[in-house]
């Protein structure tokens, strides 16, 4: 059995979510490829993370629309844009 006794490190936060954020919110309605995935579940699963919220960088949830799509090359590709809001202190803490 392994055990070790140490301090829990720090939350870290995404600083790629904060920053893909901040990008959408400067270009308000304009859809973008945010992240490329081999995967379409995890594409999904980040689309509807995003638009419900549970990404801290896009709350409230709501002002951002996400979606996944396969695209030619057999990936799926997360496209995200935001709708507008206001930037909330959750989505600075986070």
């Amino acid at each position: 059995m392994y055990v070790r006794f140490e301090p829990l490190p720090a939350e870290r936060r995404s600083q790629w979510a904060h920053d893909v954020a901040d990008m959408l919110r400067q270009r308000t309605g304009e859809w973008a490829c945010i992240a490329d995935n081999e995967n379409p579940n995890r594409a999904s699963n980040l689309a509807h993370r995003i638009r419900s919220g549970q990404v801290a960088a896009f709350r409230p949830a709501g002002v951002f629309e996400a979606r996944s799509r396969t695209v030619e090359d057999g990936t799926a590709c997360v496209y995200a844009r935001h709708i507008g809001g206001p930037r909330t202190a959750a989505a600075d803490a986070d």
